[in-house]
């Protein structure tokens, strides 16, 4: 039986460069997915929900 997770995400930080200076979109986000397990994100509009999952399969640069 394999105990690796099928996705470990580790500290993730999302940074956006803008006019006015860095944005912090993203800090210190961990998880990981095993094996048979579902994850379910929840949080309001804005919280960063899509740029999490964006980010982990590289749309953003």
């Amino acid at each position: 039986m394999n105990n690796q997770p099928l996705l470990e995400v580790r500290n993730l930080k999302v940074e956006i460069p803008t006019r006015k200076g860095t944005l912090i979109a993203l800090e210190d986000v961990s998880f990981s997915l095993n094996p048979g397990e579902i994850l379910g994100v929840v949080g309001e509009s804005g919280a960063g929900k899509s740029m999490v999952g964006n980010s982990i399969i590289g749309l953003l640069g």
